[in-house]
C-alpha cells in the first residue's frame, strides 16, 4: 500500500522527519495507552529504531497520518496474526486531533485496504476501558468486544481493563451497506 487518502486524512509512509512527533506522542501521558508507569523518555531514534524493526515483519507495515494540508498528527499500522486471515490494527494521534474525525477515518481506510486488498476475515483491536472516547468509537465502527483483561494496564493513576474488540468480515460489509466481492466461508 504506497497511500491511502479520504476527505480528512491521508496514510503515506512514515518519514524521517515523523520520528520526533512519534516520540512526543510516546512521551505524552495522554496518548501514552498501555502503561503510564513507563518512563516517557523516547527519542525520535528509538521510535525510528521501533517502526524499521516492525517494518521487517512480514505480512505488516505502518503508516503515518496527515491532515490533507500535510499536518501530521498520527500514525496507524496493522500486523497479520494469520496470514490474509486476521490482523490487528493500532492508533495513535496528537490530542489536539481527537474528537475531529481524523482517527475514525485513519481506521476506515486502514479497515477497507485490510478487507478488500488483504482479503482479510477479521481486523482487531486493543484499547483499555478509561479509553471510554476510543470504545465507543470502535463501537461506531462496526467493533464487538471480544475479551476484557481486568486491571491489566494502568490509566490516568487508576487500573483500568484492557478490552479486545474485533470486527469480522461479514459484519464490516454489512454496517456499511457494501457489497462483499471476496465472501465469507460462512
Amino acid at each position: 500500500m504506497e497511500r491511502l487518502e479520504g476527505k480528512l486524512v491521508r496514510l503515506r509512509p512514515m518519514k524521517d522527519s515523523d520520528y520526533e512527533y512519534f516520540a512526543a506522542l510516546k512521551n505524552d501521558l495522554r496518548t501514552q495507552a498501555w502503561n503510564q508507569r513507563l518512563p516517557m523518555a523516547n527519542t525520535a531514534a528509538m521510535m525510528k529504531e521501533k517502526f524499521e524493526k516492525a517494518a521487517k515483519r512480514p505480512n505488516s507495515a505502518d503508516f503515518s497520518i496527515e491532515k490533507l494540508d500535510g499536518t501530521l498528527i498520527g500514525h496507524i499500522g496493522y500486523h497479520e496474526g494469520t496470514p490474509r486471515l486476521d490482523a490487528t490494527i493500532g492508533v495513535v494521534t496528537g490530542h489536539e486531533h481527537w474528537g475531529k474525525g481524523y482517527s475514525q477515518e485513519a481506521h476506515e481506510l486502514m479497515l477497507h485496504y485490510l478487507f478488500e486488498e488483504r482479503g482479510l476475515q477479521a481486523v482487531r483491536l486493543w484499547t483499555q476501558s478509561a479509553n471510554e472516547r476510543g470504545v465507543a468509537a470502535a463501537k461506531k465502527m462496526g467493533f464487538k468486544v471480544g475479551a476484557r483483561f481486568r486491571e491489566n494496564t494502568i490509566a490516568n493513576g487508576k487500573y483500568s481493563d484492557t478490552i479486545y474488540m474485533d470486527v469480522l468480515r461479514e459484519e464490516y460489509y454489512k454496517s456499511r451497506g457494501m457489497t462483499d466481492r471476496i465472501g465469507s466461508l460462512k
